[in-house]
């Protein structure tokens, strides 16, 4: 399914992508400075952004949250004050089994 593209009332573009039954995620378009929202779409919606006018999707975007930034891909620093540093890799030459410890 392709993504719907809309202005909202401030006339900054977005992008809807279906995520799921349940999740609708609005993207910003270059040029527009919002962070990324996801939202519940109504029930009466089904999964299709494109049966909606533009002023139905500017009050779901009106209704949405901002998407939590998560930081997966590289640990921070630990709450508990702990310092976390990734285990050194081998050479698969096994010439650094000298060096463990």
């Amino acid at each position: 399914m392709s993504h719907r593209k809309f202005s909202d009332r401030r006339g900054s573009r977005w992008e809807v992508r279906v995520a799921s039954r349940s999740e609708w995620r609005f993207e910003p378009l270059p040029g527009n400075p919002d962070t990324p929202r996801r939202v519940r779409p109504p029930l009466y919606t089904g999964d299709d952004p494109f049966e909606l006018s533009e002023q139905e999707l500017q009050s779901i975007l009106g209704n949405a949250t901002p998407d939590a930034k998560t930081g997966r891909g590289t640990p921070g620093a630990s709450p508990f004050g702990e310092v976390h540093e990734p285990r050194r890799k081998k050479s698969p030459f096994l010439d650094d089994l000298a060096d463990d410890d």
